[in-house]
């Protein structure tokens, strides 16, 4: 009887690329009741930081302690991210709960990145998110950056919104056009021109 396989899943298509030029960045404070600092390191704050990457950011099952390693003091086998100055934690000023959290750090080749960027479901619509992005962009400028560099996943279209609003635009690699065809159709958004690597804009 010849042997039986297991049909393949589909190879995951890879992240989104997108790209802001640092000519200006947008002011958008925390709204009132919410401030932002770096993360501190301690187990605590690990915790805090691990429980908002698991909406969408962090495998399942990985431990805290893990996670944190992997993504952030270890990133990519490289010591790139200094946590207490590139990692941001936002919280409410009246409890100290951390409810969102961002990475903004300088890559070697001196370009800046954007990693990491989750926040609690609740705080839907109150705006976190692009003030966070604005805090870590500000920070990355001041580092001297002159891109910033992010990736996200097709789902994720309030982030995808949030980028574009903040002056990121589309990279183009082969294959990319028809699924941004689909998102700026699905969010009812006109197109934005693509960046192409090591290229000026078109």
């Amino acid at each position: 009887m010849a042997q039986q396989t297991q049909p393949q899943a589909a190879p995951k298509p890879p992240q989104l690329k997108m790209t802001k030029l640092m000519d200006d960045v947008l002011d958008y404070p925390l709204p009132a009741g919410y401030a932002i600092r770096n993360i501190d390191g301690s187990e605590q704050d690990i915790a805090a930081w691990a429980r908002i990457c698991r909406n969408g950011v962090l495998p399942a099952g990985m431990d805290e302690k893990s996670a944190y390693e992997a993504r952030i003091t270890n990133w990519r086998g490289r010591q790139d991210i200094c946590p207490e100055r590139d990692v941001f934690l936002v919280y409410e000023e009246a409890s100290g709960t951390v409810v969102a959290t961002i990475t903004g750090f300088v890559m070697p080749d001196g370009d800046g990145d954007i990693h990491m960027v989750a926040a609690d479901p609740a705080c839907r619509g109150k705006k976190i998110g692009h003030a966070m992005l604005s805090h870590a962009l500000k920070k990355l400028k001041a580092d001297g950056v002159a891109r910033v560099h992010l990736t996200t996943d097709d789902w994720r279209r309030p982030a995808i919104k949030n980028y574009l609003a903040a002056g990121f635009r589309p990279v183009w690699f082969e294959g990319v056009a028809e699924r941004w065809e689909v998102i700026f159709r699905e969010m009812e958004m006109e197109p934005v021109a693509f960046l192409y690597e090591g290229e000026t804009p078109v």
